[in-house]
């Protein structure tokens, strides 16, 4: 009962992690592609390093890790094929059904390849995001009617600071990066300290 309830949360909070990024052009499927690449790579990792094969002691006991591998990479093939069409100024958008339906892949993704609160660092943006939106609902709703940000989700609170879209975009993509680059390192470590 515990893990379907957990496997729920993930694709909850994935699948409209993925959905409140979505409001400028470019910005979650260009956040999207770089955290499939950072599953495609983890999941070619643990392919090499599963326990039938290993030479050390340090092995992955992952069901299929490579399928997992083709289909993040897939998927981040996918979104960069959009992204090009996508991006400022946009001539296709990716709507509700895309957003969820890329939050719920990475939560499959992460389940799959066992890397569930690993999830938190490569879809750090998402996160960020997502919290923008509790932060200022919540002290909305405490404070009797402040705000923290001018707006959330936490773009537009920039687009309101008079950031034009194509900044705050490529400035939340490095961002992106950065979360999914900390993510990796840290599986890294994991499995060299381990």
């Amino acid at each position: 009962v515990a893990v379907v309830i957990w496997a729920i949360f993930l694709v909850l909070g994935s699948s409209n992690g993925v959905n409140l990024t979505d409001g400028l052009d470019g910005l979650a499927s260009g956040a999207a592609v770089m955290s499939f690449l950072a599953f495609t790579l983890i999941g070619v990792w643990e392919f090499g390093q599963r326990c039938e094969v290993a030479l050390t002691t340090n092995c992955y006991n992952v069901r299929d890790p490579l399928d997992g591998a083709v289909l993040a990479a897939a998927l981040a093939g996918a979104c960069a094929g959009f992204l090009w069409w996508n991006a400022s100024p946009a001539r296709i958008f990716m709507g509700d059904t895309g957003s969820l339906a890329i939050g719920g892949a990475l939560a499959g993704l992460a389940m799959t390849l066992r890397t569930e609160l690993l999830l938190v660092l490569l879809g750090g943006l998402f996160v960020i995001i997502t919290l923008s939106v509790i932060i200022q609902t919540t002290y909305f709703k405490i404070s009797g009617g402040k705000r923290v940000f001018k707006m959330a989700p936490l773009q537009h609170h920039f687009e309101l600071l008079g950031w034009g879209e194509v900044t705050i975009v490529i400035r939340f993509w490095i961002i992106a990066g950065l979360c999914v680059a900390a993510g990796l390192g840290l599986f890294y470590a994991q499995w060299v300290v381990a």
